[in-house]
């Protein structure tokens, strides 16, 4: 098996602004060490081709993410694009990138690494008052128009047939335990097979994925990503890719060696050594990255990331460290993105 290690730090330009790059702002908002899904949907050979498949975005604006069995959460819906990837009228765009910047203001919009960022978390409890998970929403600007973004060279490595032999890893220290590294490859067709599970090529990408968490735990599963809004005739119409946990590999009794979805912790021996706990079952984490002109502003683009994230109250030992992390994780990640996009 091949794999391929990727130092953020010296990425390319060209490689920060593929969609399999804006898609991993999923993980790094949440400070998963810059894990990526770099396996993208194949492009459907012709244009009227629609998928007889329920469409994630729909689902999870509708229906919701199901986090534990007795719990969903609804995403709100884009702001200033429809699911079916109409925009809104410019009065309402105006109006929705507004409240969006807030008491920022026009400094929001301003070509600058340092411009704000819109974060907001909110705890989703259940009904008996627990902390179960959590919805993040961020919100900013960069200076790349949409069709500069599609036009990425990089891009076309993400329309080809996907090698299952493959594995693309990220890790800022390359002396990291290997359940410390983000990885994802394409499922092989036993895997598929032993699941069950069809892969709807044209419009969708199952893909495998290890998941480090503060240095916590690793969340490891399944994940299907989708060009839910991707138009083949304009290249600067929005674009919405959606991402989630594929329920279809969930497992009560997920085992070391299977691709079930699953979370372990990471602990330590008497020596110190890290090493990973037993696995237990995972589900609740997905969401979309929509992407938008400016109103006003069509040379540059709004990048709204909202998902949600489900924290077993095994995690952290109770405390609440993604809502106390998330504001500087995500300060960092964009302020590195928008530096490598100068």
């Amino acid at each position: 098996m091949s794999v391929l290690t990727v130092n953020p730090k010296l990425r390319s330009r060209r490689m920060m602004i593929t969609m399999g790059s804006v898609l991993s702002l999923f993980s790094w908002v949440i400070g998963l060490d810059h894990a990526i899904m770099a396996q993208e949907p194949n492009i459907a050979a012709e244009k009227s081709v629609v998928s007889d498949r329920p469409d994630l975005l729909a689902m999870m604006v509708t229906e919701g993410v199901q986090l534990t069995p007795d719990k969903r959460f609804v995403l709100p819906r884009p702001d200033l694009v429809s699911i079916d990837g109409e925009l809104v009228s410019s009065t309402e765009a105006e109006k929705a990138f507004a409240e969006i910047a807030g008491r920022h203001g026009d400094r929001f919009s301003k070509d600058s690494v340092v411009a704000p960022i819109s974060v907001q978390t909110d705890s989703i409890n259940n009904d008996a008052g627990e902390r179960i998970g959590h919805f993040i929403d961020v919100a900013f600007v960069v200076h790349q128009t949409i069709e500069e973004i599609r036009k990425s060279e990089a891009l076309e490595d993400f329309k080809r047939q996907d090698d299952p032999t493959r594995t693309i890893e990220l890790s800022d220290d390359k002396d990291a335990d290997d359940f410390e590294k983000n990885r994802t490859r394409a499922l092989t067709e036993e895997e598929l097979k032993t699941f069950g599970v069809s892969a709807d090529d044209e419009f969708e990408t199952l893909g495998y994925l290890q998941l480090p968490i503060l240095s916590q735990v690793v969340v490891r599963g399944v994940a299907r990503t989708r060009r839910s809004v991707w138009s083949e005739d304009d290249v600067d119409a929005p674009v919405i890719l959606t991402w989630l946990i594929d329920s279809r590999f969930r497992s009560d009794t997920p085992t070391d060696d299977s691709i079930a979805n699953q979370w372990r912790p990471i602990e330590r021996s008497s020596t110190g050594e890290k090493y990973l706990g037993s696995p237990r079952s995972y589900a609740g984490l997905g969401g979309y990255v929509a992407i938008t002109p400016v109103p006003g502003t069509p040379e540059a683009s709004l990048v709204q990331i909202r998902f949600v994230l489900h924290e077993p109250q095994d995690w952290f030992s109770g405390r609440n460290l993604l809502r106390s992390k998330l504001p500087i994780l995500v300060q960092d990640r964009v302020r590195n993105l928008r530096r490598e996009l100068q």
